[in-house]
């Protein structure tokens, strides 16, 4: 992993990639859940660039609300073992 050169405001894109570890769920169907009840649904090219390595040109900052909303729709799932 490339935690030592994460930039400071990568903090909320590395929690949300931490989310989808957690609950073991593929980009798609998280982005499907993150979805529900946002006003803007966001399309999967925006979702991986939310994903993407911070060093890419594709990566996207994650905004604290947009990490809010996931946590809430996300972050309730948990992984069957």
């Amino acid at each position: 992993m490339y935690t030592s050169s994460i930039p400071k405001n990568d903090t909320n894109n590395l929690r949300l990639r931490q989310l989808l570890e957690q609950t073991g769920l593929e980009q798609e169907p998280a982005l499907a859940l993150f979805n529900v009840g946002m006003p803007k649904k966001y399309s999967l090219s925006v979702w991986k660039a939310y994903l993407s390595d911070p060093a890419s040109v594709r990566w996207r900052r994650l905004h604290p609300d947009l990490l809010a909303h996931a946590e809430k729709t996300i972050g309730k799932i948990s992984k069957s073992g």
